[in-house]
């Protein structure tokens, strides 16, 4: 199984960060990437369709800021997604970090939709539902 390069940079693109950072100043997260992570696992459960990435990517953070455990955790998932479709395993830290940050995209592309309008303790609670779900 291809592990995550912990020093490898999360980079999304401008219009995922642009929301990215709505969602750090609404105070719906207190992260940028904790929406990242939240946003690329809510797209893995909800099965939603990803894309290939374009270029002109921003720089966000090291990976190293998500705790080991959860990397883990979407390291899995992303494999398990990946065996069930028939699809290639990622064959590098690069490749899986990719699928991670399509994963991301489509998901915060999707919550944009589901939470306009919203103010950040709106969203909390909607979080809070889509948790205990």
């Amino acid at each position: 199984m291809q592990h995550f390069d912990p020093n490898a940079i999360v980079r999304p693109t401008p219009e995922a960060k642009g929301y990215l950072d709505v969602l750090k100043n609404n105070g719906s997260f207190s992260r940028m990437i904790d929406a990242f992570v939240f946003a690329a696992s809510y797209a893995m459960k909800h099965n939603l369709e990803i894309v290939p990435l374009p270029s002109g990517r921003s720089e966000l953070v090291s990976l190293s800021l998500i705790d080991e455990d959860i990397r883990l955790a979407l390291e899995a998932s992303i494999h398990i997604i990946r065996q069930r479709r028939g699809e290639s395993l990622p064959s590098d830290s690069r490749e899986i970090l990719d699928i991670l940050t399509q994963y991301a995209e489509a998901g915060l592309k999707t919550l944009k939709q589901r939470w306009d309008g919203k103010v950040g303790i709106q969203i909390q609670d909607d979080i809070r539902r889509l948790v205990q779900t």
